[in-house]
């Protein structure tokens, strides 16, 4: 467990568990800052790589890097609600 031992830990739970919701969330969003900021960065191509090792992907696509190719591209017109619009409706 590290530095902290197990006891340390239990104390820190019960304390955390003491706060209120909001504290929590304060909290929470502090330890998530401090992991991210711990973290390594990936690259794109590392993070394609993990992809295609979990099978998430079967191959890693080459890259497009003529800018000819999206030179005449048109947007497809589709009728209804915004993307956006049903997203935000369907988290409510």
């Amino acid at each position: 467990m590290g530095t902290m031992t197990t006891s340390n830990v239990d104390r820190l739970f019960e304390e955390v568990r003491a706060l209120t919701p909001e504290e929590q969330r304060s909290l929470r969003d502090l330890v998530d800052r401090l992991l991210a900021a711990s973290a390594p960065r990936m690259t794109e191509d590392e993070f394609e790589q993990r992809l295609l090792q979990k099978g998430i992907i079967k191959r890693i696509p080459p890259r497009i890097r003529d800018a000819n190719f999206y030179a005449n591209r048109k947007p497809v017109e589709v009728k209804g609600k915004p993307v956006s619009d049903i997203i935000i409706e369907e988290r409510r």
